[in-house]
């Protein structure tokens, strides 16, 4: 049985990057330094020769949700719910067919296209030296918190609109690159490269609340298969994982397995507003699993329901998962399962 406990996490008009950090040594060297970016806008979108969004986060998943019957309501609803959320999470716009997106405006959809581009000469030098140190099978970190770097995108048409601040201006507290050869008991042959993103939003206490974004902070995490790392363009991913804080949507997390089971799974809890319901109620704990092979969702709700039991009248007794709970679910549990659309590139 699989439990998931749930957690709490466009062209460029200039470029400006820092000079190169200082080392303590070889095993010690990390290179990331100052980069602020100043962008016509922040929206993504594809163009005539490259398609970015088949690289955003949501991507398979707010196609794949797409129920395989059209004249199934009760699918239908939670589809539109479940995309609804991407739109005010991910400044999504629907295409007309409605069954995908034709832009997006979000700082981590943007900060992996800004990778992908190379052209921020401080990011190329971070993937090349970790490319390196995987070549000389050492370990390897470039990590902006670590020396106190920073990142800032500005965007210029948001600016000059007189946006609110944590509309026109992302900073982001970590960007890091690990490359760890070695499994944690030591052993090696691990190989598997880690990247961490972190944003949280500015303050703008003078902005109405209504005028500012859904997205108060993230924290993202992706693994990749160090065999197969490269320096330019996009790497794929084996596993992802992102938390989001939101102003009222509530607690949301992502995770992604592009290996293995193939599954998608969004967590919602703590929400402050009903925007989602079902069966005439409006749970408190959400959980949509996408099995991509079988082409299923599956969607477990719950109430009022702790992820733990605690055994107040015996305190020696250890705490206990609460089955309850929409995170400790199993197959068979489900408030509402359906059949869904193929995606060709998750089968």
């Amino acid at each position: 049985m699989r439990h998931y406990p749930l957690l709490v996490a466009a062209p460029f008009v200039a470029l400006l990057a820092g000079c190169g950090a200082d080392t303590g040594g070889d095993s010690a060297f990390n290179p990331a330094t100052d980069v602020e970016l100043l962008f016509s806008t922040f929206i993504l979108k594809n163009t005539e020769t490259v398609d970015n969004l088949q690289h955003t986060r949501f991507d398979d998943f707010y196609r794949g949700i797409q129920p395989l019957d059209s004249d199934d309501a009760d699918a239908a609803e939670v589809t539109g719910q479940l995309r609804g959320l991407v739109h005010s999470l991910m400044g999504a716009d629907a295409d007309d067919s409605g069954q995908t997106y034709d832009r997006v405006r979000n700082p981590l959809d943007l900060m992996n296209q800004v990778i992908a581009a190379n052209e921020v000469a401080n990011f190329v030098e971070g993937r090349n030296y970790i490319s390196d140190r995987i070549d000389e099978g050492k370990p390897a970190t470039y990590n902006t918190r670590s020396n106190e770097s920073l990142i800032r995108f500005v965007d210029q048409a948001a600016t000059l609109n007189q946006e609110p601040l944590p509309v026109r201006e992302w900073r982001y507290q970590t960007l890091a690159w690990t490359y760890t050869p070695y499994d944690e008991d030591g052993n090696a042959g691990h190989d598997k490269v880690f990247r961490t993103i972190q944003h949280i939003a500015r303050q703008d206490d003078s902005a109405d609340e209504d005028d500012l974004p859904q997205l108060v902070s993230f924290l993202a995490g992706t693994q990749f298969d160090a065999n197969n790392f490269v320096t330019t363009g996009y790497n794929q991913p084996e596993m992802a994982t992102v938390s989001f804080a939101t102003r009222t949507l509530g607690s949301l997390e992502l995770r992604q397995e592009f290996i293995g089971e193939k599954t998608d799974t969004l967590f919602i809890s703590d929400t402050d507003s009903p925007w989602f319901t079902i069966n005439g109620t409006t749970p408190d704990c959400v959980r949509a699993e996408l099995d991509y092979p079988m082409q299923v969702l599956r969607l477990y709700t719950s109430t009022g329901e702790s992820a733990t039991i605690d055994h107040d009248n015996d305190p020696e007794t250890p705490k206990e998962d609460n089955p309850a709970h929409c995170g400790m679910k199993d197959i068979g549990d489900e408030t509402l399962s359906f059949a869904t659309v193929a995606v060709p590139a998750r089968q």
